[in-house]
């Protein structure tokens, strides 16, 4: 017959050749499992029974090291036939796959015996007794929900305690008390984020009085427009509409009428166009903004030409189509010289090139070149008396 020692090691063999993570442990030498990181976990370990505990033998046992908010565990094994229990803390017997409460214990002992000696896997599993949704990013005037679960329905409580005094934003609450959900709605001006406090009896065999907190973030209302204001095509040149969005949780989404998807969009066709905005936060939906486009060309301008004589100025007068005009001089960049439906030249001893151009809807025509010629002055007659 194989003494303990020698079936630790045979078993031990057999784990680590069939590929599994295992054990072979004595009750006098527990597996420790930390837990204290989160309170719902588990995890699955394969071992082997060898030793004695609780006034039992062909038992193995498990140290956990658990959080503060777990409150029950459970404990599975598989490959086991006929009735099978587990034990904390060497407790009465806990039929296997029944959750055991062990809320304000930091840390348990879970012992577990059966005839047999071969490796099975083990589940231990780690339970909050109760688990609220998660936090909410809202705008400002949108409705979002909060939720918990395993409370007795009847003892829930729903407050803000966080900015202000408790209480203080419990008014964006559809309901304080008696209901698993509560819809909340921050209005605008809110502070950048709210918590709110759950409290309740569990409905687990805790039975025991929890809090949770869920943060309620929010963000100013989500606004959109569109540059320009006044859009125009003028003379055939595609004009850029830019989306211009504020507020909300950006990064942005766009979705134009035209199925663009980007910021801004170049376009050349006379139409209302439509975007739609939307930010991260999916329950608020999006906003729109329109813009009207409109296709201008002026019609050039008409000025008669002049001729003058050396010193003289001209006067030069636009004809049609209607101004507003702007009167240019022939330099490389054109100066402007006058806004006015005529211009008056400054004294000239040269022929001189001037430009005229008008707008319409703040469209600019193309640019009419008007000629003032200066021809010399007549000689005077040579007069002899007679």
């Amino acid at each position: 017959m194989l003494n303990r020692g020698v079936k630790t090691c045979i078993l031990l063999f057999l784990c680590v050749i069939s590929g599994q993570l295992c054990y072979a442990q004595s009750c006098a030498v527990p597996i420790i499992i930390d837990f204290s990181g989160k309170a719902d976990t588990s995890t699955v370990i394969s071992a082997a029974r060898s030793g004695n505990c609780c006034g039992d033998n062909n038992c193995i046992s498990f140290l956990i090291k658990t959080n503060p908010l777990t409150d029950m565990v459970n404990f599975n094994v598989d490959q086991i036939t006929g009735a099978s229990f587990y034990t904390i803390d060497c407790g009465p017997l806990i039929p296997i796959g029944t959750p055991a409460c062990i809320s304000g214990l930091s840390s348990i002992k879970i012992s577990f015996c059966k005839p047999g000696a071969n490796p099975v896997n083990y589940t231990i599993t780690a339970l909050k007794g109760t688990s609220t949704s998660g936090n909410l990013n809202l705008r400002q005037g949108c409705t979002g929900t909060m939720s918990v679960n395993s409370f007795q329905q009847s003892s829930i409580t729903w407050t803000s305690i966080y900015p202000g005094a408790a209480g203080a934003y419990n008014a964006y609450l559809s309901q304080t008390t008696g209901v698993a959900t509560v819809s909340v709605t921050p209005l605008s001006g809110s502070p950048a984020y709210i918590d709110y406090k759950v409290s309740g009896t569990e409905s687990t065999i805790c039975n025991m009085i929890r809090s949770d907190t869920i943060r309620v973030y929010t963000f100013a209302p989500l606004a959109a427009t569109i540059t320009p204001a006044n859009p125009l095509i003028c003379s055939g040149t595609p004009v850029t509409l830019t989306a211009s969005p504020t507020g909300g949780d950006p990064a942005y989404t766009y979705l134009w009428s035209n199925g663009a998807t980007t910021p801004s969009i170049t376009v050349s066709t006379p139409a209302t166009y439509t975007v739609s905005v939307n930010d991260q936060i999916t329950n608020c939906g999006a906003v729109t903004a329109q813009a009207v486009v409109v296709a201008v060309t002026p019609v050039a301008p008409t000025v008669a030409p002049k001729s003058v004589c050396v010193g003289n100025t001209a006067i030069l007068t636009a004809t049609a189509p209607g101004g507003p005009y702007q009167w240019y001089d022939a330099t490389t960049n054109g100066n402007l010289l006058s806004t006015n439906s005529s211009y008056t030249t400054p004294v000239l001893s040269n022929t001189t090139i001037y430009y005229l151009q008008t707008t319409n809807s703040g469209c600019t025509s193309t640019r009419t070149a008007v000629t003032v010629t200066v021809n010399p002055n007549p000689l005077k007659p040579n007069i002899t008396s007679q």
